[in-house]
């Protein structure tokens, strides 16, 4: 992360309350998961806890936007035992070296994912009436948002790429009917 992005990502990792879910602390899985045998065996919420493990945890990341704004985000993962998932992730867009964010560019969004027949793949309704779809794959957690407005379906999709321990980096994407309407590529460390 940049050092002028600092007073955005400050303000997006305070505005998310550091990053404390609102249920506290989940609990890990009683024992290990063992390394896999010659014979892979079908995956289990077991496997897909331990695979989502990677991802757990606070996050803060900056991007630039169009012209002269620049983003920051904060993110948190978190999972359960029993195979739920959580993510809430907020960003904020102002100009760079402000001072003042305005409460406007501000988002942010939660989704809790509860455990899942399939591993790996976790889905959700929101209260606005949107779908809500989160998949693990290999190193990539995607999640993707789906909803009709003004008989519109609007697909906003993240994907979040572990690419080094505690670096993970994020390609969003809107789309309307089908039309790329944004992109916002932007990098995250981990925090300890």
């Amino acid at each position: 992360m940049k050092l002028r992005h600092a007073v955005l990502g400050m303000a997006a990792i305070t505005m998310l309350g550091a990053c404390v879910p609102a249920s506290g602390e989940t609990t890990a899985p009683a024992a290990p998961v063992a390394a896999a045998p010659a014979v892979k065996a079908p995956p289990t919420a077991a496997t897909a806890l331990a695979g989502i493990e990677a991802f757990r945890g606070s996050w803060v990341g900056a991007s630039d936007g169009e012209g002269e704004a620049k983003r920051a985000a904060a993110l948190m993962i978190d999972a359960s035992a029993d195979g739920a998932l959580l993510l809430r992730w907020r960003s904020a867009e102002g100009q760079d070296g402000a001072a003042d964010i305005d409460p406007k560019s501000m988002r942010e969004n939660t989704v809790l994912f509860p455990p899942s027949k399939t591993p790996s793949v976790w889905t959700a309704r929101l209260e606005t009436g949107a779908r809500a779809k989160a998949k693990l794959d290999g190193a990539t957690l995607v999640t993707e948002l789906t909803a009709k407005t003004g008989g519109k379906t609007e697909v906003q999709s993240y994907r979040r790429t572990l690419t080094a321990p505690g670096q993970l980096s994020l390609h969003y994407t809107r789309a309307v009917n089908g039309k790329i309407e944004s992109t916002i590529d932007a990098d995250f460390v981990k925090l300890p």
